[in-house]
């Protein structure tokens, strides 16, 4: 009986001592100002499209946040975080059991969220890890960065899914300009971001220190380690790191449980309107989404969320190619009908961009061509916000509007863009009136007393602008009859009623719209 008790102390010892390891201040609680913006991270990506249009489902799973205060077994967590086969150096203490909590029972529903992008993104992220020999275990660093929003941006200007400075996304090869930033393509940006971490592996070979300075730089970890008389593991220089990354890797484990039992506390990965069937085109033409969305009549969101590198939703292939995202069955329409979507509303969708380029590069467009686009600033924004909120960077809406600060003031009026101006079309009236002109000079100049046959001449009869007909031929498309008739295949299946583009059969009869 003595030896079954005496066993038992020691079990239970040992388990406390790896419980406390790192935690040497026993009531240490996780920092509020990080958890704050942790807890904002996810609050922001359920406001994402593609979230909200499957809330009423994720809603029916019943899955709900609760405030009641749960206790999770401490037994049960040592347990289970001992049972994850990894190599990166888990241990459990106070500190990692509060951000467990806020994953498991605070946000539970943003946590089966998290889940859902999770069946979407994690695939082919853990593919990218194997091939640089990376943990693949370290994609959930994603929940933590970004919430998996691949089009998040922090205050400090870190972008993507991965949370990416500008000079270190350059560093790894991630094209950051006008128009492309590739910080928040995921796929670029999860293959920049295994090598940033296997290079911070080499450098302190420690798995803890490289996650701690994938958030506070390489530098900030030396200093720790120097200060720390030479510590060569995260609980042992923890105390020196700054004060958000110290919460950083206690909050990494708790990801990393969380994806490992979620279904166990009752949180299902949610469903996610994502399309899953996608695949990639090479673009060699410049064009603007909305084109590809309104002739191919597919929705902008879903383009926009497949395709969310192009900050001003504009493709720059002037030169060089660039990839676009689609569904399968859309990359067929696409490829068939790319004439049509590069001229369909060109100079209104080119115009605004091509004068938004002359302000860095000096090419002029005629003023009458487009109109400026003003923001009033309102009390507490800052340069930041209104960037943001017009797909800008602080340097360049400064620029456009000549600031050498970034002090602004309320009812200050900002250019942030410009509009095409359609050039007026005749009306009925107005060609009525030229008609009239014409009659009356013509009645002075010549001898003839009848001028009823000379508006004739100039008026046909109404019979002759009846709308002409097209019967469709073998081998062609409504791509083809489109461009035959200088007409867009959109106001062509529009005045037809067609509904399917790609469903025309031979012998049948289209109406050719006016142009």
């Amino acid at each position: 009986m003595r030896k079954i008790t005496l066993l038992f102390l020691i079990l239970l010892i040992s388990a406390y001592a790896w419980a406390q390891t790192g935690d040497t201040v026993v009531n240490q609680t996780a920092d509020d100002a990080f958890q704050i913006q942790l807890i904002q991270k996810m609050d922001n990506m359920l406001d994402l499209w593609y979230i909200k249009m499957q809330n009423n489902k994720i809603k029916a799973t019943h899955v709900v946040d609760s405030d009641i205060d749960v206790t999770l077994s401490d037994s049960l967590l040592i347990e289970r975080l001992k049972g994850i086969n990894t190599v990166i150096p888990i241990t459990y203490n106070k500190t990692v059991k509060q951000w467990i909590e806020l994953y498991i029972v605070k946000r539970k529903k943003s946590s089966a969220v998290l889940m859902g992008l999770a069946q979407y993104y994690y695939p082919y992220m853990q593919e990218i890890f194997d091939k640089y020999g990376v943990p693949e275990e370290l994609i959930y660093l994603t929940i933590i960065e970004s919430g998996l929003n691949p089009t998040a941006i922090s205050p400090m200007g870190a972008t993507g899914i991965w949370q990416f400075m500008h000079g270190t996304g350059k560093a790894y090869g991630l094209e950051v300009n006008t128009f492309v930033d590739d910080r928040r393509d995921p796929m670029k940006a999860t293959d920049a971001a295994a090598r940033h971490l296997r290079d911070l592996h080499n450098i302190f070979n420690d798995w803890g220190l490289a996650i701690s300075a994938y958030n506070c730089g390489a530098g900030n970890v030396r200093k720790a380690i120097t200060r720390s008389g030479g510590k060569t593991d995260f609980w042992g220089v923890r105390s020196y790191l700054p004060r958000e990354t110290r919460n950083y890797f206690p909050a990494y484990i708790a990801a990393l449980y969380l994806a490992t039992y979620h279904n166990q506390h009752g949180i299902p990965a949610a469903q996610i309107s994502i399309p899953f069937s996608v695949d990639t085109v090479m673009i060699h033409h410049e064009v603007h989404l909305q084109q590809i969305a309104e002739v191919l009549e597919i929705d902008m969101e879903e383009l926009t969320t497949l395709n969310p590198q192009y900050k001003r939703e504009v493709i720059p292939a002037y030169s060089d190619p660039y990839p676009l995202r689609m569904h399968h069955r859309d990359i067929i329409r696409f490829l068939e009908l790319k004439d049509s979507i590069y001229a369909y509303k060109y100079e209104e969708f080119f115009t605004p961009v091509k004068v938004y380029a002359g302000m860095f590069t000096g090419e002029q467009v005629a003023a009458s061509d487009y109109k400026k686009t003003y923001h009033t600033v309102r009390s507490k924004e800052t340069l930041a916000f209104i960037a943001r909120k017009y797909g800008l960077s602080v340097n360049e809406l400064k620029q456009m509007n000549n600031l050498r600060s970034n002090y602004i003031k309320p009812k200050q009026r900002l250019l942030v863009g410009y509009e095409y101006i359609k050039p007026q079309i005749e009306t009925t009236d107005s060609l009525a009136v030229d008609a009239t002109v014409e009659k009356d000079s013509l009645q002075t100049t010549t001898t003839s007393p009848e001028p009823e046959k000379v508006v004739q001449k100039k008026n046909p009869p109404a019979q002759s602008s009846a709308p002409r007909t097209h019967t469709v031929k073998k081998g062609e498309t409504i791509s083809s009859i489109a461009r035959k008739y200088g007409v867009t295949v959109k106001k062509l299946a529009d005045y037809n009623k067609i509904t399917n583009v790609n469903n025309i059969r031979i012998g049948q009869k289209l109406k050719i719209p006016p142009r």
